[in-house]
């Protein structure tokens, strides 16, 4: 589930991994009914994955624009304080941070995460994590960073593909067969961040009937070499949504495996019936 690991007290930040073959398939902008805006949504998240100023020339060929269209969109952007100037490129702007404060402030299912992890035997002590499903991404909502010597790093707003995380695992075994099917055909190649990724399309399928039949997903370092990782999906609510829990592999035991799935069980539930209100 974790791209990183970091002794405490703080996390160390790295460079963001592009997983672009796992990312789904998007629209074409003429296919929308404001092409303007959906290019402006598309420079945004090309600046947002890339993490280093970029020039209009980088924007224009990594979105397959014209260096003018870019410019115009940019300049939009730049009133709106979506972008910023830098003696080096253009940048994300600060009010896409106050923006994804509110949201997250404004999201009760975030709030009570926070506060139910806490109170879980299994759980309080531990690295927990919730997140939505996002095409074929994992997209990291809040975190509980625990009480242990080592942290994991899931920074709040960041990506990891789907199929590789325990989270990720845990919401596309709960979709149904015709939407699976959908999402995995817009995957060309399989990330492979670890021996233990899954290579072929047969294993991952047969992953998560195995996760449909007993209820929760390991990641059993098939994102992160030596850490370890549960997931469970949220019934009954709109949009796919799973909490984890992640441990340094060596502390998971089989005695306190049960608890730790218990738990996230009881978290899921409890998350569950305030999305649902």
């Amino acid at each position: 589930m974790t791209d990183l690991l970091d002794p405490a007290p703080g996390p160390l930040r790295g460079q963001a991994r592009d997983h672009g073959a796992a990312r789904g398939a998007s629209p074409a902008a003429g296919a929308v009914p404001s092409p303007a805006v959906y290019r402006a949504v598309q420079v945004l998240e090309l600046m947002g994955r890339r993490r280093e100023p970029l020039t209009i020339t980088e924007v224009a060929g990594g979105l397959s624009l014209a260096k003018s269209t870019v410019s115009n969109l940019l300049s939009s952007l730049e009133a709106a304080g979506m972008v910023r100037r830098s003696r080096r490129g253009w940048l994300l702007g600060y009010k896409l941070f106050e923006l994804s404060r509110s949201m997250l402030v404004s999201t009760e299912v975030v709030g009570e995460f926070r506060r139910a992890a806490l109170t879980l035997p299994g759980l309080r002590g531990e690295t927990t994590v919730l997140a939505v499903l996002e095409g074929v991404d994992v997209l990291y909502l809040a975190r509980n960073d625990g009480q242990q010597a080592v942290r994991f790093v899931n920074e709040i707003g960041s990506r990891m593909p789907a199929v590789v995380t325990g989270l990720g695992k845990a919401m596309l075994a709960s979709l149904d067969d015709d939407e699976l099917d959908r999402r995995l055909g817009t995957i060309s190649e399989l990330p492979r961040l670890t021996e233990r990724s899954h290579r072929t399309f047969a294993a991952l399928r047969a992953d998560l009937a195995r996760i449909r039949a007993r209820g929760y997903a390991v990641d059993d370092e098939q994102n992160t070499v030596g850490v370890m990782c549960f997931g469970v999906a949220l019934e009954g609510v709109a949009t796919p949504t799973a909490v984890s829990v992640s441990m340094i592999t060596r502390r998971v035991t089989a005695e306190g495996r049960p608890q730790l799935v218990e738990d996230l069980h009881t978290l899921a539930g409890r998350l569950a019936r305030v999305e649902k209100l």
